[in-house]
């Protein structure tokens, strides 16, 4: 039987990226989103919203493996906006999981974030490691095949409005100046675009079913040596730094942050007995 995918989220920066891959290689694959689509056609691209129910049950029979990139991707609006973040990103994932097990569909492949074990990020990062552990629970339960994919920092064409490296780029070429708010100490394992799709669709393997994945560059750099690399190719640059972090969510070196809140335990000098507290109940 021949695999067919469904891509949600399709006309986002990583959604229609992997969703010229799979068109280019003649894969069978639905592309869905609520918003429009501006590079497909109209016989590649479904309009229309997760919570619309009626509708997206019927896009996912006889669908074997969906990638479930619809979600708030930005994690300064998910935090201006957080309930709003929260039911988006995690009544999503709930309705879609519902979808798959009435239509039997086999894999589920999901955008994480390495924000979502990172103690910044706020809003958005719990909206992720919600999802995260939603996802492997009832895949589990239900036994579909989960991936999780959790990005870095990703640059290349047709990058979305907030996406930092593309945009200190934009600045350069038309401004010639570039401002960061930090000391430019922080950092990142910058990872291409068109890299980022081969390692998705390498994830679709069999190998990989059931398992968590960071989506990162292979080298580790500065922030102010992604600078430097900019400037050398846009003479002229002027680059400066704040002399202090004014960030309020972003990581600044390791996003591996997160830790279990295994709470502190609270006793009472005088408390009840097990063998009293027993006799008691079957007394009473």
């Amino acid at each position: 039987m021949k695999k067919r995918y469904l891509i949600t989220g399709a006309t986002g920066y990583l959604g229609s990226h992997i969703a010229e891959f799979f068109i280019k290689k003649k894969y069978s694959v639905t592309l869905f989103d609520k918003k429009k689509s501006k590079i497909f056609k109209k016989n590649e691209f479904i309009l229309g919203d997760i919570n619309d129910l009626n509708k997206f049950d019927k896009i996912t029979k006889k669908i074997n493996t969906i990638f479930h990139f619809a979600a708030t991707a930005d994690l300064n609006e998910a935090n201006k906006k957080p309930f709003e973040t929260i039911e988006n990103n995690l009544s999503s994932t709930l309705k879609l999981l519902k979808v798959c097990i009435k239509n039997k569909v086999k894999k589920i492949i999901f955008a994480s974030s390495v924000y979502a074990i990172s103690e910044q990020g706020g809003i958005y990062s719990t909206s992720k490691l919600a999802s995260e552990m939603i996802i492997e629970n009832i895949c589990k339960k239900y036994n579909i095949k989960f991936i999780i994919l959790r990005f870095g920092t990703v640059y290349g064409g047709r990058a979305n409005k907030f996406n930092t490296v593309n945009n200190y780029i934009e600045l350069a070429k038309t401004k010639k100046r570039i401002f960061r708010e930090t000391q430019g100490k922080e950092v990142r394992s910058y990872i291409h675009i068109n890299d980022v799709v081969k390692l998705v669709f390498e994830s679709t393997k069999k190998k990989y079913e059931n398992g968590y994945y960071n989506i990162l560059g292979n080298k580790k750099y500065l922030v102010k040596d992604l600078f430097k690399i900019i400037k050398m190719n846009v003479p002229g640059l002027k680059i400066t730094f704040s002399k202090v972090d004014k960030r309020k969510y972003n990581y600044k070196i390791n996003p591996f942050t997160y830790r279990l809140r295994n709470g502190t335990t609270v006793k009472l000098k005088k408390y009840i007995s097990l063998e009293k507290g027993i006799k008691k109940l079957i007394e009473s």
